[in-house]
């Protein structure tokens, strides 16, 4: 990958017993855990041997699989701050809710559903998940050049693992019961 990435200024992520994510690994950020909020830098860097182009613009493409509650902003024209609580992504995790009508249906802990009650939650089956950011990032291919003459627009994918963590959804699943009619 052309892309350089450096992670700085990591907060509310600690280490995991059992991460599979390789260590060192420059395409890999550092894992965390679902529902437990956490802020940390990307920096990226353009190097092709044996030149370092400026970066021009990065802006993130895609994430998969989808993540709610995680923000990227732009700091500059070569880095992006992550931040937010990572939630919603073990999708499998069940949460059955009762309708007044009867009716059953499995949401999300943050769903805004007009229910009677929660009537089952289940752990997911997996408890780690990774997840790929692809981020777009356009750079200067002349640095020397009076005027910046973009290059290609690479896309530079990283990879993260998100642990499942049982507080945390213990939590929810407390809260929806307060929260129930019944």
């Amino acid at each position: 990958m052309p892309v350089k990435v450096t992670v700085t200024k990591i907060s509310g992520i600690s280490t995991i017993p059992g991460d599979s994510a390789p260590e060192g690994d420059p395409a890999w950020l550092p894992s965390l855990y679902n529902a437990v909020a956490m802020e940390f830098d990307i920096k990226f860097e353009y190097l092709e041997d044996p030149d370092t182009a400026p970066i021009l613009s990065v802006n993130l493409a895609s994430i998969s699989p989808a993540v709610e509650g995680i923000t990227f902003t732009k700091v500059g024209t070569d880095t992006i701050k992550v931040k937010g609580t990572p939630v919603n992504v073990f999708t499998d995790e069940i949460f059955r809710f009762l309708f007044d009508d009867k009716s059953e249906r499995d949401l999300a802990p943050t769903n805004t559903e007009d229910w009677k009650t929660i009537i089952k939650w289940a752990p997911p089956g997996l408890k780690e998940k990774t997840v790929a950011y692809n981020f777009a990032v356009k750079y200067d291919d002349n640095p020397a050049a009076a005027v910046p003459i973009v290059g290609d627009t690479v896309t530079a994918t990283l990879s993260q693992n998100v642990a499942w963590l049982f507080d945390p959804s213990l939590a929810y699943f407390q809260d929806l019961v307060k929260r129930g009619k019944v």
